[in-house]
């Protein structure tokens, strides 16, 4: 069989031979969640209040307050687009209006509010439950050095090289070239020490804990608790391979982008428990040999019945391909077939040679359908992305 290097790198590029031949092809797969019970009967209108976020990094309180109004926004349009499409039967108030009223009565409402100040805001804002969240944002950036040959040094005539002569003309020593080389004598052969330097690299590991509370505003009780594990994510840059310099954090991704991703997350799973929310996510599927590169092109038609039995030819030509059995899994999601999809993804997750990248996208897409696979209440195929 061919060994898994073969397709690494450069060399997985088309070529002529059908065994390395391939298509590749960005697929977005969708569906609604719907929540896993229904919220009681007396909660019909609801207000977002501003979300508490702790921050211990050297900037916080800019943080904080930016995080507090867009992670409470954030939530809101999410409960807006459920009711607007789903149908989820929840009014949502406006913030804009409620701050502006709660101000006026002087009732600072931020964070997980509890007692007299929750039923005090429901009668002033005329609604039945309040939803509040809280964050809590660890940020901890570290440098180190390592050393690195410098093929600057080397390429630029930097080093300790041997300094020639410059008189000294190729050919040997002789009447018409005095200065040529002597004859070399017996000995330990000459060489230089390979220049070094110090380079320094750059990581940034975030940590975001979130926590999120719908509470009847009559009793204080909290109707829908939701809290996801801890949620991490980590950065890391260095110099470029031959003239990078010093570093800082610029260097790495906005800490406010990797916050957004993560917040997002955790706010869908949250509004996914009070209304039906649909849920998308893109992947890569790759199409190997003639039947996979077939496949490919059955997606690119949205004919994903012909897809599946492509990629299936496939497999049975090269059952060691993880790619193919991980295409097999997303093409099953595009047709609805969600237990299949899950074997399949579970199956890719197994398979030998599974770098490290692609074992992250295999186990993500596994635990989403396990986690997701009671609520999934319509499927929606959607057309293939490039």
């Amino acid at each position: 069989g061919r060994r898994r290097d073969d397709c690494r790198g450069p060399s997985r590029e088309r070529t002529d031979d059908p065994v390395l031949a391939k298509e590749k092809q960005r697929v977005a797969v969708s569906y609604v969640l719907a929540p896993e019970k229904s919220l009681p009967e007396n909660i019909k209108a609801v207000v977002v209040i501003d979300s508490g976020v702790d921050s211990d990094e050297e900037k916080a309180d800019a943080r904080e307050k930016k995080w507090s109004t867009i992670a409470a926004d954030l939530i809101e349009a999410m409960l807006q687009s459920a009711e607007s499409e789903n149908g989820s039967g929840l009014k949502i108030v406006q913030r804009r209006a409620t701050k502006q009223i709660l101000a006026e009565q002087d009732l600072q409402l931020v964070g997980i509010v509890e007692g007299d100040a929750v039923e005090r805001a429901g009668k002033l804002l005329a609604v039945d439950g309040l939803i509040m969240s809280k964050m809590n944002i660890h940020v901890a950036t570290k440098k180190s050095t390592k050393s690195e040959i410098d093929w600057l040094g080397i390429l630029g005539g930097g080093g300790n090289r041997p300094i020639r002569d410059p008189r000294v003309r190729p050919g040997p020593r002789g009447p018409g070239n005095p200065y040529g080389p002597r004859p070399r004598r017996p000995g330990p052969p000459i060489g230089f020490d390979i220049p070094k330097r110090q380079i320094e690299e750059i990581s940034r590991h975030l940590t975001l804990q979130c926590s999120f509370s719908l509470v009847d505003a009559v009793t204080g009780e909290a109707v829908v608790k939701f809290a996801p594990p801890v949620i991490q994510k980590t950065d890391t840059a260095k110099p470029e391979f031959l003239f990078g310099q010093c570093i800082d954090e610029s260097d790495l991704d906005p800490v406010d982008h990797f916050i957004g991703e993560l917040v997002e997350r955790a706010a869908r799973d949250f509004v996914s428990q009070m209304a039906p929310v649909r849920f998308g996510f893109t992947y890569q599927v790759i199409g190997r040999g003639d039947e996979g590169e077939r496949a490919v092109r059955a997606l690119r038609a949205d004919d994903y019945s012909r897809a599946l039995s492509e990629f299936q030819a496939a497999f049975e030509d090269d059952p060691e391909e993880h790619d193919t059995v991980f295409a097999m899994g997303v093409t099953c999601e595009l047709l609805g077939d969600f237990e299949k999809a899950l074997g399949y993804y579970r199956q890719a997750a197994s398979m030998e040679d599974v770098d490290e990248e692609e074992l992250a996208v295999y186990l993500a897409a596994k635990n989403r359908l396990t986690t997701h696979m009671g609520r999934i209440v319509q499927a929606k195929p959607a057309d293939a992305a490039n």
